[in-house]
């Protein structure tokens, strides 16, 4: 039966900083057991410098043609968000994946992926929530559009995104497919609970696309927040690694962790 780890906020840059790597307590024979690795988002910052190194590191411990990246809101920090095609270059260029909107087929399952970002609509008025998020997110920032004279990204420009990953998405659900469904996404699809601050920018409420779909799973990250809930017959979960601070006193608890994201499919 082939497996599959979905992990999302990975940080790498974070972990090197910190002069750890989060894997080390991991046995040696976990990744050989691995069919496919799916990275979901918040890989590292500065993408289009870092993911090659993070593809390096990765190489050391699976064939690169079984992992499968896509980006979360952190990748493209001190960058230009509307320049994919040097992520999809880079991945090319290391054998990866890059999975963003793309289906992935892995033991009569298909996996949906894609970055999904918000519709800003969660826990009160959609103009409320984008004017705080512009205020205090370091996403709007951070991360730069190119056309339009390199100028700062917007929540319109995110919502717009949203938009378009969920149309790629529904059409995707929609498409027959003879076995079962899991989605991979980077933005919550569910309101983040615990409720934290700001959570129309880290989730959205998509039960009505869940009930009218049924995938068998939604995995999900960007919260750093354990997390599940069943919603109809989807299982709904949390797959975030996070950043080494969030692990102080405890990193011995990582490699269970890991072994915990691991599917059979």
């Amino acid at each position: 039966m082939p497996r599959a780890l979905i992990l999302a906020d990975l940080h790498w840059d974070h972990w090197r900083a910190a002069g750890m790597d989060p894997f080390a307590g991991v046995p040696g024979d976990f990744w050989a057991a691995l069919d496919l690795v799916i990275l979901a988002g918040d890989i590292t910052n500065k993408a289009s410098v870092r993911w090659p190194r993070v593809f390096d590191w990765f190489a050391q411990k699976l064939e690169p043609t079984r992992l499968h990246v896509f980006p979360g809101n952190h990748d493209p920090y001190n960058e230009k968000i509307d320049r994919e095609d040097k992520l999809i270059a880079l991945c090319a260029a290391a054998g990866v994946h890059y999975a963003q909107r793309e289906t992935v087929i892995c033991g009569g399952h298909r996996l949906l992926c894609c970055t999904l970002w918000t519709d800003m609509r969660l826990g009160g008025d959609y103009h409320v929530n984008t004017a705080r998020a512009e205020n205090v997110m370091n996403d709007y920032r951070l991360v730069r559009v190119a056309r339009g004279g390199f100028r700062k990204l917007t929540p319109a420009d995110t919502v717009a995104l949203h938009r378009a990953d969920l149309a790629w998405l529904e059409a995707a659900l929609a498409t027959p497919f003879a076995g079962e469904t899991i989605v991979v996404t980077h933005h919550a699809p569910i309101p983040p609970s615990p409720a934290q601050d700001m959570d129309a920018a880290y989730g959205s409420d998509l039960t009505a696309t869940m009930s009218r779909h049924k995938p068998k799973a939604w995995l999900f990250g960007h919260t750093h927040r354990e997390q599940t809930a069943r919603i109809g017959r989807t299982d709904v979960r949390n797959v975030s690694l996070g950043y080494p601070s969030e692990w102080a006193g405890r990193t011995d608890q990582i490699a269970g962790h890991l072994a915990a994201l691991v599917l059979d499919l």
